[in-house]
Parts: C-alpha cells; sequence; structure tokens
C-alpha cells in the first residue's frame, strides 16, 4: 500500500514546477484580491463603529432643550435668567425658550413634547417657586430646594446620547446652585432695615443654604436602557442567520435550476424561500424577546406580532441585499458584504446617529436604525414616536434591494444557459449522446468517436438526476468545454468557484 501510494505521488507535479505557473499565479491574484476587500471592509466596518459615537460633544448644540418659567415672581425671574446663560455653555445643550410663548403652556405639554421625541429635554421653573421660596426665608417654612425646578428627560430616545445630553444639563443646573444661593443671601442682607442675624435665625436652614434645586422627571419607562443591548444582539442575530442559509443553499442548487428552469419561476421560488426563512428565524427571535422581558413590561398578542413585523422587515432587507451580491460578486467576496453590512447597522443601533458628524449622520437611513425606533416605540408604548419614518425606510430598503436582486438573478441565469458563466460548485447536467458513435457490432470506433463517447458518459455519471439536453449547440459547447479544460485553458469568460 505504501509502495503504491509512493508511485502514485511521483506522478504529481512538486508545487513550484513550471508547468503550475499559471495555477499559482491565479491562486496568489485570488488571494491579493481577498487581502484588498477584506482591507477594505475592515476599514469602513471599523471606522463606521467608531466613528458613529466619536465625540458627539462637538454637536451637542444639535441637541434642544425646552424652556419655561411658570413662576411669575421676581425670584423666579432671576433664576430664569441664569439658567438662560448657563446654557450658552458650548459643552450644554441648545436652549429653546418658552417663558412668552402660547406653546407649551403646561408642564403636561412640555412632557408630552419630550415623550414624542419634538425635544431631548426640558427645564421647567415651576409655578410657586418664588412664593415658597420667599415664606421659608422670612418665616421659616417647609421648604424642599427640588420643587424649583424640574429636568425632564427621556432616555428611550438613545441610551448612549441621551444620558450624554442629560449629563450636560445636570451639569449646568448643578453650577448654578451656588451662584444663585450667594445671590439670594446678598439680596437679603441688603434690604432696607434688614438685620443679618434675625434673618439667618428666622429663615429655613434648608432654604437659606440651597434656596434652588432641580428632580428629574424621566418620563421613559424603569431600566427601559437595558432593551438596547438585547435588541442590536437579536436583530443581528435575525439579519445573520435569516440570510446566511438561504444563500448557502442557492449556491449549490442554482445552476440546474438556472438552465432548466424558467427565471420567473426561478426568482420566485427564491423569494418565497428567502421569505419563509426569514419568518422562521423571525417568530423565534421574538419569542427570546418575549421569554426574557423585564417585570415591569406587560405584552399584548399585538405586541408580539408588531415586534414579529418589525424582525421580519429588517431581516428581509439584509437578505435581499445578500441576494444582490451573490448573484453580482464572486463568492469568495461574499463574507465582506456580510461583515461590512452586519458592523454599519450594528453602529446604527448601538450608538445611534444623533449627535455624530454629518457624513455619518446617513446611518439613519439604515435598517438597524429604524428597526431599533420602531422596537423602542412599541416597547415604550409611543415613546419617541417616530413610526412613520421607520417603517417607509424598512419597506423602501426591501423592495428596493428585491428590484435589483430579481434583475441580478435573471442577468446571472441568461449567462448560465449562455454558457457565458461557469459556476464550478455544481457538476453541469449531461449532454446528449454524439450522433457519430458507431453502432454495429463489429465496427470499431474510431479515435475521435471514443473521446465524445467517453465525455458524454462521464458528464451523464456526474449529473444522473438531470435531463439530457437536446440541443446540439450545448453539446458541441460541452465538448468544446472538456477539450479546454484537459489542455488547461480558460472554459468561460467569467469563472465563479465555490467559497
Amino acid at each position: 500500500m505504501l509502495k503504491a501510494h509512493r508511485e502514485r505521488q511521483k506522478k504529481l507535479l512538486p508545487l513550484f514546477s513550471p508547468e503550475l505557473r499559471a495555477t499559482r499565479m491565479a491562486f496568489a491574484k485570488g488571494i491579493w484580491d481577498l487581502f484588498l476587500v477584506f482591507t477594505l471592509v475592515f476599514w469602513v466596518s471599523i471606522c463606521f463603529l467608531y466613528g458613529a459615537g466619536y465625540d458627539t460633544m462637538r454637536h451637542i448644540k444639535d441637541s434642544t432643550f425646552i424652556f419655561r418659567n411658570f413662576d411669575d415672581s421676581q425670584t423666579a425671574r432671576d433664576l430664569s435668567s441664569m439658567i438662560i446663560a448657563g446654557f450658552e455653555d458650548p459643552n450644554a445643550p441648545l436652549l429653546k425658550v418658552y417663558t412668552d410663548s402660547e406653546k407649551y403652556d403646561s408642564a403636561a405639554a412640555i412632557k408630552d413634547a419630550v415623550w414624542k421625541g419634538d425635544a431631548w429635554g426640558a427645564v421647567i421653573v415651576n409655578d410657586g417657586f418664588g412664593k415658597q421660596l420667599e415664606q421659608a426665608l422670612s418665616e421659616g417654612a417647609d421648604y424642599d430646594p427640588t420643587s424649583a425646578v424640574t429636568l425632564v428627560t427621556e432616555e428611550s430616545r438613545h441610551y448612549f446620547k441621551v444620558m450624554m445630553v442629560n449629563k450636560a444639563a445636570q451639569a449646568v443646573l448643578t453650577a448654578l446652585e451656588g451662584p444663585f444661593s450667594e445671590k439670594m443671601f446678598r439680596q437679603m442682607v441688603t434690604a432696607d432695615g434688614a438685620n443679618a442675624t434675625s434673618l439667618i435665625d428666622q429663615a429655613n436652614a434648608n432654604a437659606l443654604i440651597m434656596p434652588f434645586s432641580y428632580a428629574i422627571d424621566n418620563v421613559a419607562p424603569y431600566h427601559f436602557d437595558m432593551s438596547m443591548y438585547i435588541l442590536s444582539v437579536t436583530l443581528s442575530l435575525c439579519m445573520v442567520v435569516g440570510s446566511f442559509i438561504p444563500s448557502n443553499m442557492w449556491k449549490s442548487i442554482e445552476e440546474p435550476f438556472y438552465k432548466q428552469v424558467r427565471v420567473t419561476q426561478v426568482i420566485a421560488l427564491r423569494a418565497f424561500i428567502n421569505i419563509a426563512w426569514a419568518t422562521f428565524i423571525c417568530i423565534q427571535a421574538t419569542g427570546i424577546v418575549f421569554a426574557f422581558r423585564g417585570p415591569s413590561w406587560s405584552p399584548s398578542t399585538g405586541d408580539f406580532f408588531a415586534i414579529f413585523a418589525i424582525f421580519l422587515l429588517n431581516t428581509l432587507a439584509f437578505t435581499f441585499f445578500i441576494d444582490c451580491m451573490q448573484n453580482w460578486v464572486h463568492p469568495r467576496f461574499l463574507l465582506g458584504g456580510y461583515f461590512a453590512t452586519l458592523f454599519v447597522n450594528i453602529a446604527a443601533a448601538v450608538f445611534g446617529p444623533e449627535l455624530n458628524n454629518h457624513f455619518f449622520r446617513i446611518l439613519y437611513a439604515v435598517p438597524f436604525h429604524s428597526s431599533g425606533l420602531m422596537l423602542r416605540t412599541l416597547l415604550t408604548d409611543g415613546s419617541y414616536n417616530k413610526l412613520d419614518f421607520a417603517i417607509t425606510i424598512n419597506i423602501l430598503w426591501s423592495l428596493f434591494w428585491w428590484l435589483i436582486s430579481t434583475f441580478l438573478i435573471a442577468r446571472k441565469a441568461r449567462l448560465v444557459y449562455e454558457g457565458k458563466l461557469l459556476m464550478a460548485n455544481v457538476p453541469p447536467p449531461p449532454a446528449a449522446p454524439p450522433a457519430a458513435v458507431a453502432v454495429e457490432k463489429d465496427a470499431a470506433p474510431s479515435p475521435t468517436d471514443s473521446s465524445a463517447l467517453s465525455e458524454y458518459l462521464s458528464s451523464a455519471t456526474a449529473s444522473s438526476g438531470t435531463t439530457p439536453s437536446p440541443s446540439e449547440t450545448s453539446i458541441s459547447a460541452r465538448m468544446r468545454g472538456a477539450r479546454a479544460r484537459k489542455s488547461g485553458e480558460t472554459t468561460s469568460d467569467i469563472e465563479i468557484e465555490d467559497m
């Protein structure tokens, strides 16, 4: 056995033999192409992943806060002036003043605007603040400094960005506590006939030390911030699993379909399989979300189907995009499309496009961002309600990539049928038997006839389950291809290999 093995090895060529030069060059070119493509994929993916969350403080003025003073006292007006001046800091959000406007004429209207996403937050000077402070300083009445100002926040807009904006707003208000306390004390001491000692004795200590502070009113549900991590992972799994299985399945069966089935039926079958598999995966993903829901969320049957529909739209957009790549680029580059698309979408879901550099705000248009908006709106019962925009974006992406994939499938089927595209991962269907083969018992076949017969038999053995084509053009083309393969020549203008 060992001797036979050595004999077989002697018949094989060494790697660096001159006869294998063309093979070595083709292999090196393939490695070089992969190096270039995946270098580009790596830089695009990492640039989007880091760029989506890089130095967002430079654009913090793009986040707006509503400000309104509901108290008509001089003390409240003085505090309002200090708050407005404090938010002029370049590291603070943009403050829009509505004190003298008919818009947002109540605290409930302001909270509703923040809830719907019209503003990142709000600062409200509460009604009665000046009178309560005056009574506490002059009569020693009970006083709660946090009742002076309310800071309205809403974390379901985007947790990471909202936390940064909220911290900046809190920093402004906290920095004003000391200066406002000093100002109020000086006003008391410099008042006509005021005695500092008697004022201190009769004043409420809390009001004298800290005449103003703020309370935070977060209109988003409790612990909503943790949902972002869970939803991002779930969307990623739906995208990858929902598209990877159909794309690999089609690699092994698409050539017989392209050569023997009508193109319209191939397109319909492919779309049906993609949608069916995506439906199967998304139902399971929805079940996972429901299984690990928090105690504060009590979903209904409608919520289940709504989350399922969101997952399905997101998955179909990615699946049809991979369909386009599979029918357009070489299979060895298909994985690059997976990575680039997935990282860009994760960047949009985890970091979000808001407050980004203006270039990275193109993440508004990716499916993950829109799916994240829809899911957050659903989980918070309408908070940051941008459903019209989000649903439209995902439907348009799904339709766009499906139409493009339809065109590319028809193009690929035409090239395969015409013999201009060789798909080496599947044996070709057998050709019809050569007409010139001898049929008489005593007649010996000629060398040409023997070669043609051998080619036909080997073709039929490799693909016995397919229907022979009666076309004489296909027969001659396959015979020419067999001779070309024996001589080491290229058999088609475009060559597709298995991954």
